[in-house]
């Protein structure tokens, strides 16, 4: 009898769960998804409890590692943490601001003449070298021909060398000649002012008179240290700086976390999820590299704008950018920097295949039904090449993507991965219908080259020739932003190039900040002699790097 009540038991038990099924799960989901709340709520309690145990101390002094230079020679160096520096120690007569438009640095007034390609220039009577000493009209003269004698191998020769020679008219007054009026762009005018006292071309050490707001006030052999230049003509700088050397296998995420180190700037598909990984701050920049596509202009296909236009709107530029930059990347219509001269990019290729279709059609185009082919109105069918070079994986894989996409308006692409050597000898040779392509740009962004006649495109609209020639010359900051105005409609809607995306880094920080920062791809320290950080209490502060009793600095 016990086992038969236990069958009979069972027997309803099941009965019950097989009517009730839906209502069983239904209650099992609903207290799943308490207890699983429950547990993220204690887990972020427990994070809350060991974050607010953390005691944070605000600091006067911020903490960067970088490896052991070899030269610090801002001149003849060209080692990137060095040049990254460079705006730290030096002054320049102008400077870039985060759209790369230029402004005044070390320069009081200025006058340009866009016809015979000079600038006059005053300087400001208040600025000083870091030795206390003038910045003078002889100290821009030496510049510049320092810059010119060291040649090639410095890293602001390709400023230097458009200059044909500097005139001094008063202690203050200076006029610079350009050798040609088409490379008088103010953005050739941004290098760092040396003193021609002090300046010794086989300097390689520390131990320099600077023009910027910092100076190196101490050293050793582990790192320096950059207090503020007392003579700088500007808002002095309230934060000390320490530049420790990364020692090999040094955990340098581990130091960020910790405080030891405030910052780093952060490359790579990973550098997301790593600095997230350690919950650190992660702050994107823009930097300067992106991926684009070119047309060339002497195929009668793609001289067509309706048919180029019709190739961007079938590509979805979106998507491409999420799965081909590891997270770190941002979709830009044009090939200039975005936003460049804070000028806003107008969009009028939108993703689109089906509005691609109509334009075609309303063009001529049609589709043949039996093989999916587009064909002109002469019955020519448009097949295209897209030229890549196989040692980039992942553009192997993006071409494929786009094959795809101009499937949709029935185009037929066959894709040609060559070797790198082919890859640029066909580019030069014009020998292509379509290519992609990268570029790193420096700040001045002198992209003439792109739109020559000779260049790999062959193009030929000279009115986008004309502006972007105008652009390079000896013109105000407004009238270049006016003219880049007009150059960023005509490119939008003739697409010679167009955009699939530009790279970003990122900022990895640790601490807290009253205002997080605002770096940039060609100034990381840009804004630090006023950043407000808190680092963990517990961390010994590494700044007291001083000099030793015989005044050396050890």
């Amino acid at each position: 009898m016990k086992i038969e009540s236990n069958r009979s038991l069972l027997r309803d038990t099941v009965d019950f769960l097989h009517k009730n099924i839906i209502a069983v799960i239904v209650c099992f989901v609903v207290i799943s998804g308490i207890i699983a709340i429950l547990f993220i709520y204690m887990d972020n309690d427990s994070k809350k409890e060991k974050q607010d145990a953390v005691k944070f101390k605000a600091s006067d002094t911020l903490f960067f590692s970088i490896r052991q230079p070899k030269n610090m020679n801002i001149l003849t160096s060209n080692e990137v943490d060095v040049y990254q520096m460079w705006h730290l120690l030096y002054s320049g007569l102008f400077y870039f601001n985060k759209d790369l438009s230029v402004s005044p640095d070390i320069v009081d007034t200025y006058k340009t003449d866009e016809s015979t390609g000079t600038v006059s220039l005053k300087l400001k009577q208040n600025g000083a070298f870091s030795d206390g000493s003038p910045i003078k009209a002889d100290d821009v003269e030496f510049t510049v021909d320092a810059i010119k004698d060291i040649g090639e191998e410095g890293p602001f020769f390709s400023y230097g060398n458009k200059i044909a020679s500097v005139e001094k008219t008063g202690e203050f007054d200076i006029t610079i000649n350009f050798a040609n009026p088409g490379d008088a762009s103010l953005s050739n005018l941004v290098f760092p002012i040396i003193s021609s006292e002090h300046f010794k071309k086989d300097l390689t050490g520390y131990d320099q008179v600077t023009s910027g707001i910092y100076s190196v006030s101490s050293q050793t052999e582990n790192g320096f240290k950059l207090s503020p230049n007392k003579g700088y003509f500007g808002k002095k700088a309230g934060n000390d700086l320490v530049f420790s050397f990364t020692k090999q296998g040094e955990d340098l995420d581990g130091l960020i976390t910790i405080g030891a180190v405030t910052s780093k700037m952060a490359k790579g598909i990973n550098a997301q999820s790593d600095a997230d990984d350690l919950q650190l701050d992660f702050t994107p920049i823009i930097s300067n590299r992106m991926e684009y596509i070119g047309f060339n202009f002497r195929n009668e296909f793609l001289k067509d704008k309706t048919l180029r236009r019709a190739i961007i709107k079938s590509i979805n530029f979106n998507s491409l950018v999420d799965d081909y930059f590891g997270g770190l990347g941002l979709p830009n219509n044009s090939i200039y920097f975005p936003d460049f001269l804070s000028v806003k990019d107008t969009k009028s290729v939108d993703y689109s295949p089906s509005k691609a279709v109509v334009s075609l059609e309303n063009k001529g185009y049609k589709k043949i039904d039996d093989n999916n082919s587009l064909v002109t109105k002469k019955g020519e069918k448009v097949t295209l090449r897209l030229l890549i070079n196989d040692s980039n994986s992942f553009r192997k894989s993006m071409a494929e993507d786009i094959k795809n996409y101009l499937k949709k308006i029935n185009i037929d692409l066959q894709i040609e991965s060559v070797p790198d050597s082919e890859y640029f000898s066909r580019l030069g040779e014009g020998n292509f219908d379509i290519f992609i392509g990268g570029m790193e740009f420096d700040p001045r962004y002198d992209l003439r080259k792109l739109f020559d006649k000779s260049g790999s495109i062959g193009y030929s609209n000279e009115d986008v020739i004309n502006l972007a020639d105008q652009m390079e010359h000896c013109i105000s900051p407004d009238k270049r932003q006016k003219i880049f105005r007009k150059l960023s409609e005509r490119l939008t809607d003739d697409v010679p190039y167009y955009c699939i995306g530009y790279y970003e880094y990122g900022l990895v920080s640790g601490g807290k900040w009253v205002e997080k920062p605002d770096p940039t791809f060609f100034n990381i320290y840009d804004g630090c002699e006023n950043w407000k950080w808190s680092r963990p209490d517990s961390v010994k502060d590494k700044s007291n790097l001083k000099e030793d009793g015989e005044g050396k600095k050890s």
